[in-house]
């Protein structure tokens, strides 16, 4: 199964069209997220010739740290949740840089992309994800 799962994870990064979320995005124009895996980061910064970030307004943020700090201290306990995952962080609610059965081992920012026009941001006016 585990095998199966990589397989598929891997032809995405073929794909022409690849739809994604965010962790966070800041004002100034950052895209923060902390994977567990690596298949999405992989895919946003090389592979799909399309890729669209969808973005709830619950993600948008002022900063650069801000946005650090929500990937980092809601993100990624509540995804390690949902995975079935009980790190530290579900318990803290905040990233203790543990060593166990963490989500957060590729943390990636994303400035920009050196195709122009590969990457769209649709940021929807409701709350979506966490």
């Amino acid at each position: 199964m585990r095998f199966k799962v990589k397989k598929i994870k891997s032809k995405s990064l073929l794909a022409d069209w690849y739809i994604t979320e965010s962790n966070a995005v800041s004002e100034d124009g950052y895209i923060v997220n902390i994977d567990h895996s690596g298949n999405r980061v992989a895919a946003i910064i090389y592979g799909p010739l399309n890729i669209i970030v969808v973005v709830g307004k619950n993600k948008i943020v002022k900063t650069i740290e801000e946005a650090k700090k929500r990937a980092r201290e809601k993100a990624a306990p509540m995804n390690a949740k949902s995975a079935g995952y009980n790190p530290p962080c579900v318990t803290f609610k905040r990233c203790v840089n543990c060593n166990n059965e963490r989500v957060c081992f590729n943390f990636v920012i994303i400035e920009g992309q050196y195709e122009k026009d590969r990457m769209k941001l649709l940021i929807v006016n409701q709350d979506l994800g966490y």
